[in-house]
């Protein structure tokens, strides 16, 4: 028998990373467009306070998200390196630990919610006056949260296997069905908005459904395998995507700091204002969430064969393109903030568009540093090495976020929104600096090998 080959590990460098960034892009750009349509089509059509109901939601799903990531991309790393390592039983028993640990949790998570849902809008400071906007359409989705869970392992398993573009299609798939409902329902049927709600779950059972299908027949090394469950092994493949559930939760905790600091100074039309910005955040962190993870996933499987110098070949086009893609993006938004916010709010909230439009000015140098941030995290990701991209995460997403909203938000004439890229600059120094020290102590290493 003859094996069939690993491109990961053995095709030609560029075209390998060009071909998992093209499908990474893909799939996650449509997910990011399924989002954004959610929020254009509800501000659109259903007004500001509807909008601002539907973003004070998002901490939580950050959070929830951030749990099924933690888990999935750890345990795709862990395989990663053992399929490099060509132990593909190995690598099949952590898919199948993985997918059970995410439909069990992602069932649970969602009846938990369910039942404690006055006191999460509480923690979420969810106004009296939006509470039923937001109740219908936050149990609604609750719905969707084990597809997802499942969706989200099969899709970085399946890349992990070396079929990224099939894993892309489903989701493309899922956000071309939630994209085509919200039109339907809400600008079509002007439904309320509960339409979104229900879109955004038929989303998720579609990418599931199709995820599992295109797993059952494609030629993947990873293969379901009986096992027992093991809270111990879970948590071993959660520490390796600890990084990745800092990002997202800390990334929601910052944002409800925000919202609570808007909505004092500036009422709900500056929460509402806010949002436009949020989704330009969201599409580039998604764009540099894409390539970040394509680094990880090579890295793994070429340090699992012992291929260093192909590893760091990886990292550094990553690095290229993530603050290529972030300087492209940056210049699309400063040409277009200002008739894309009048369009998004229309004329009867100018107020609302007058905040996004100040907004933007101040959050520009984000888009140039977030890239570099995540693929350095990434890169120790790839090598197991938690710790490291967990601090990287913890600074730019959470601590020095934090810290400058503090000292900025009582600083008359200067807006708090500063914290931002004052702590994608900062994180980028120290995460630089333990690049250098750990790429230093590899070659000691090989040397002394």
């Amino acid at each position: 028998m003859t094996r069939s080959p690993n491109a990961a590990v053995e095709a030609p460098a560029l075209p390998t990373f060009l071909r998992y960034v093209g499908a990474s892009v893909t799939g996650l750009l449509a997910l990011t467009g399924a989002a954004l349509v959610d929020g254009i089509m509800v501000g659109k059509w259903l007004g500001a306070d509807a909008l601002a109901a539907v973003n004070l939601l998002i901490p939580l799903w950050t959070l929830l998200f951030g749990l099924v990531l933690m888990l999935a991309i750890g345990g795709s790393v862990v395989a990663g390196r053992y399929l490099g390592a060509r132990r593909r039983r190995a690598a099949s028993r952590v898919f199948s630990g993985c997918l059970w640990g995410a439909g069990v949790g992602g069932l649970a998570l969602s009846l938990l919610a369910t039942v404690w849902h006055e006191p999460i809008l509480q923690l979420l400071a969810v106004p009296e006056s939006l509470r039923p906007l937001i109740q219908p359409y936050f149990h609604i989705v609750l719905l969707g949260l084990a597809p997802q869970y499942l969706a989200v392992v099969l899709y970085y398993f399946l890349r992990t296997g070396g079929q990224p573009q099939r894993a892309s299609r489903a989701l493309v798939a899922g956000a071309m069905v939630n994209i085509i409902l919200d039109v339907w329902l809400l600008a079509v049927l002007r439904w309320d908005i509960r339409a979104a709600a229900l879109a955004t779950v038929a989303a998720q059972l579609t990418q599931c459904l199709l995820l599992l299908y295109l797993f059952r027949r494609s030629s993947t090394p990873l293969q379901w395998t009986r096992v027992r469950p093991s809270l111990r092994r879970l948590r071993q493949f959660c520490g390796n995507g600890l990084s990745e559930f800092v990002n997202e939760v800390s990334a929601g905790l910052v944002l409800l700091v925000i919202h609570w600091l808007l909505s004092r100074q500036y009422g709900i039309a500056g929460v509402a204002g806010f949002a436009l910005i949020h989704y330009g955040l969201l599409l580039n962190i998604m764009l540099a969430f894409a390539i970040a993870e394509v680094v990880h996933v090579l890295v793994s499987q070429n340090r699992g064969a012992g291929q260093w110098h192909r590893a760091h070949r990886f990292f550094r086009f990553g690095m290229v393109m993530a603050l290529s893609s972030g300087i492209v993006l940056w210049g699309a938004i400063q040409w277009g903030s200002e008739p894309l916010s009048r369009w998004f709010f229309a004329d009867a909230q100018a107020a609302v568009a007058q905040y996004a439009q100040a907004f933007w000015a101040v959050i520009g140098l984000v888009f140039w540093l977030t890239g570099a941030n995540l693929v350095l995290s990434a890169w120790f990701t790839g090598l197991q090495q938690p710790g490291r991209s967990a601090l990287i995460a913890l600074s730019r997403s959470l601590l020095l976020p934090l810290l400058f909203l503090m000292l900025l938000s009582v600083q008359p004439g200067v807006s708090f929104l500063w914290s931002l890229p004052l702590a994608e600059a900062f994180t980028l120094v120290l995460a630089l600096g333990m690049k250098v020290r750990q790429s230093s102590t590899g070659r000691l290493e090989l040397a002394a090998k």
